[in-house]
């Protein structure tokens, strides 16, 4: 008996010098880990915190030296500035119209087309892939003069529609990959066939079945579309040049290179805050469903 606890004492001391300097790297590395990420996370959002804090001051305040990184008092004053000096609201209320409706009109193509290539083998279905992939090699601006001049030809110039058709143009090709590798991976094809053997034809059930079931990669490629419309300022400011018609971006930059920036800094920090509020609450609601959407697809069940 002794000699088997002399054995154990032995093994359990062994594990325990093996282990020590093992987890005190783990701990090193984990502090280190932190650190990097806590610089990180300070670097990514000290931009946003001046911008909110900037909101709540007087200009003379903003330019004071050594800065105030807590404001000695809050006003909100800018805000009621940002509607009187930009019509703020209604370049909230044309980026909001412009990007739902382009967010729905995307989806809702790309949800079809992604099916239809998913699902169905025909003759060309690989060149339509390839060429859908092509587009997104192709770098933005090299379409500039292309889009502008159809969108001019077909009289869409300052008009929501215009704005609209070029942003779901923008969109679709990044929707359909994705979708795509949604269908095959997480929406098993058992479930349509399931229900065409209940007296489904091929829309009805992805109508009824396939929808509801992709749920998460429908609303992923939808806040994607939102998204990127939302933070569009090129298209913008090509395809519109109506005052009243300008969209949250481009209302914001303009003023900002009429000195508006320098001016009334603390407006345009307003204005700013008020340009993340619609598309921060939508990924509040929605990044489940998003990072649920994004991360399902690439795994082959």
């Amino acid at each position: 008996m002794t000699g088997i606890a002399d054995t154990l004492s032995t093994f359990v001391g062994g594990r325990a010098r093996e282990s020590g300097p093992s987890s005190k790297a783990d701990m090193m590395t984990k502090a280190v880990v932190i650190v990097v990420a806590g610089l990180l996370l300070i670097y990514i959002l000290l931009p946003v915190f001046w911008m909110l804090k900037s909101s709540f001051q007087t200009s003379f305040d903003i330019r004071q030296m050594p800065p105030q990184w807590i404001p000695s008092s809050f006003t909100l004053s800018a805000y009621n500035d940002a509607g009187v000096l930009i019509p703020i609201w209604r370049y909230l209320f044309n980026s909001t119209l412009v990007s739902l409706v382009a967010s729905v009109v995307a989806t809702a193509m790309a949800a079809t087309a992604a099916y239809v290539l998913s699902r169905f083998r025909f003759p060309g279905a690989t060149t339509i892939l390839t060429l859908i992939l092509v587009t997104q090699l192709i770098p933005p601006i090299t379409r500039v003069f292309p889009i502008y001049s159809i969108i001019q030809d077909l009289h869409l110039l300052n008009t929501y529609t215009g704005v609209i058709i070029a942003y779901v143009g923008f969109s679709l090709p990044f929707a359909v990959l994705l979708l795509r590798g949604y269908f095959q991976s997480s929406c098993p094809p058992e479930l349509a066939e399931a229900a065409m053997v209940d007296g489904c034809g091929y829309f009805s059930a992805f109508w009824r079945v396939v929808l509801p079931v992709s749920a998460p990669g429908i609303a992923a490629v939808g806040i994607f579309t939102f998204l990127n419309a939302w933070n569009d300022f090129l298209w913008a400011s090509l395809l519109v040049s109506s005052g009243e018609m300008k969209t949250i971006q481009v209302g914001i930059g303009d003023f900002a290179s009429e000195g508006g920036g320098i001016t009334y800094v603390n407006a345009f920090m307003a204005a700013c805050v008020l340009a993340t509020v619609p598309a921060l609450i939508m990924f509040i609601f929605m990044q489940r469903w998003l990072v649920s959407g994004l991360t399902a697809g690439s795994v082959k069940n």
